[in-house]
């Protein structure tokens, strides 16, 4: 039977993951789903073109979404080890 850690670190481990991985997952999964949606109810706009180049809406669209997925990974390396780290640290200590 695997140990259960009711210690106040733990706890607030978990709250502070929560807190990090909730908004993250919602950005991803709303940005994901919009494009999609927009493919489904209205491709003819992604298919415009930007000030008369060759690069159309969808294409810009979808490399931005890329780069904002790339900046949401970021984001949540960077909170982990910066907030999640020291608590899963000192927690290992503990035990």
């Amino acid at each position: 039977m695997q140990k259960q850690y009711k210690t106040e670190t733990y706890k607030q481990l978990k709250e502070t993951r929560t807190q990090i991985v909730i908004p993250l997952i919602l950005l991803t999964v709303t940005s994901y789903f919009s494009f999609i949606w927009v493919i489904a109810f209205n491709p003819d706009f992604f298919g415009l073109k930007i000030f008369q180049t060759k690069i159309s809406i969808g294409i810009l669209l979808g490399f931005l979404l890329i780069l904002l997925i790339f900046v949401i990974t970021l984001i949540y390396v960077y909170l982990v080890n910066k907030k999640l780290e020291p608590l899963i640290k000192k927690i290992q200590k503990n035990v």
